[in-house]
């Protein structure tokens, strides 16, 4: 295993505000920073002392531009589980965030493919993505880039797994039909200048020794992040278990 930034805490909120700090020591150092951001149960942690320590420490972030990781297709952003309500509750209105400094999916587009390339052209038209925070799900997946995906795509369409669909409806605070996403590609994860990958508890100890440790392959697209040459890996000890390096 060639993964240099290996880095494994004693518990979850150890993990988060080490994460935290990372962020804002990349805000610091180039405070026009392009930072993405991922949802879900992972990060929540981060966000919390991301708001915290910036607050503390007086850390500026109104030259950042912001996007996010993924989106629901057929969800409305105005609804309490897509990724935009989260971001916006979570991260951007915490940290003071203007929506002028936010480029976000449209869950409910009817263009897919305009909306990927809109993305696309944000980021490449801003010099890339310095800092990006991602989960891994319990297949594997980055993201939406589930099993099996193309690792050269950037912004794209996909068809979501069952295991997505089960983990993704507890987000919702009412039933809430769900089949695809949209995400940037893991051709776009590679490129970020430096990546985050957070992951906690025994359910992600299995997968995180599978992209660590196995071969890098499209079955498990977290498995890429070894490619990376500034990837961070930040764990709780529960989710490094059956890590054997």
């Amino acid at each position: 295993m060639s993964l240099p930034n290996i880095k494994i805490y004693n518990d979850y909120n150890r993990m988060s505000a080490a994460a935290a700090d990372l962020i804002l020591d990349v805000v610091r150092l180039k405070p026009e920073a392009v930072l993405c951001f991922a949802t879900g149960n992972t990060p929540v942690g981060t966000y919390r002392e991301l708001a915290a320590k910036a607050k503390e420490s007086k850390t500026d972030f109104s030259r950042c531009f912001c996007i996010g990781l993924d989106e629901w297709l057929g969800v409305p952003g105005n609804k309490s589980g897509s990724c935009k309500y989260i971001l916006h509750e979570q991260v951007f209105d915490p940290l003071g965030i203007k929506q002028t400094q936010v480029h976000l999916f449209d869950g409910m587009t009817t263009a897919v493919a305009e909306e990927c390339k809109k993305m696309d052209i944000q980021i490449d038209n801003r010099g890339g993505i310095d800092c990006m925070l991602v989960g891994i799900g319990t297949n594997g997946h980055i993201g939406f880039n589930e099993p099996g995906v193309d690792s050269t795509l950037q912004a794209h369409e996909q068809i979501l797994h069952t295991s997505t669909l089960d983990a993704g409806k507890y987000y919702f605070n009412e039933p809430t039909s769900i089949q695809k996403g949209i995400t940037l590609g893991l051709d776009q994860v590679l490129k970020t200048k430096m990546v985050l990958l957070l992951a906690n508890g025994t359910s992600k100890s299995a997968i995180i020794r599978k992209a660590l440790e196995d071969e890098i392959s499209p079955a498990v697209p977290a498995s890429f992040i070894q490619q990376h040459t500034n990837a961070y890996i930040l764990l709780d000890k529960e989710a490094a278990t059956e890590l054997t390096v």
